[in-house]
């Protein structure tokens, strides 16, 4: 038979063990934003699919169809570097620390047509150059949040 306390500390142990593997599986605000914002390889020309195929490939289109997504087609790199710009407001009242691109980034947005269900998500694209507004958190500063281009 084993003793409770043996019992008491295997269940401890268990439910530690459970919380940091599912820590360890949880997505980091730089990793989210890497995911839904960054495509260095692309510059979005891929023809009128490329939001249909980049939304769910990149996880959005799960359970609900993400209405608006912008990509940004330069390297992670040269994303980071615009949060050492200077700080400007953040068009989401929950954000802060935000930073504007200086010059213009290319970029593509997808829309969610109407009429989209889960499963069948589709999206109207539209490719820009544009000034860019990232927040930007941690030390060092890294992207968390893209603010939709204007």
């Amino acid at each position: 038979m084993i003793p409770e306390r043996s019992i008491l500390l295997l269940s401890l142990l268990a439910v530690l063990i459970l919380g940091l593997s599912q820590r360890s599986f949880a997505e980091s605000q730089e990793e989210k934003f890497k995911r839904q914002h960054v495509d260095s390889g692309n510059k979005g020309n891929s023809g009128k699919k490329y939001c249909d195929m980049m939304m769910p490939r990149r996880g959005m289109t799960k359970g609900r169809c993400k209405p608006v997504n912008t990509f940004v087609h330069e390297s992670y790199q040269k994303i980071q570097d615009i949060c050492h710009e200077a700080n400007t407001p953040c068009a989401n009242p929950n954000m802060h620390n935000c930073h504007k691109s200086k010059n213009p980034l290319s970029i593509t947005e997808c829309r969610l047509l109407g009429g989209s269900k889960p499963g069948k998500c589709r999206y109207r694209k539209k490719t820009a150059k544009k000034q860019v507004t990232v927040a930007c958190g941690g030390n060092p500063l890294k992207p968390i949040h893209l603010d939709p281009p204007k």
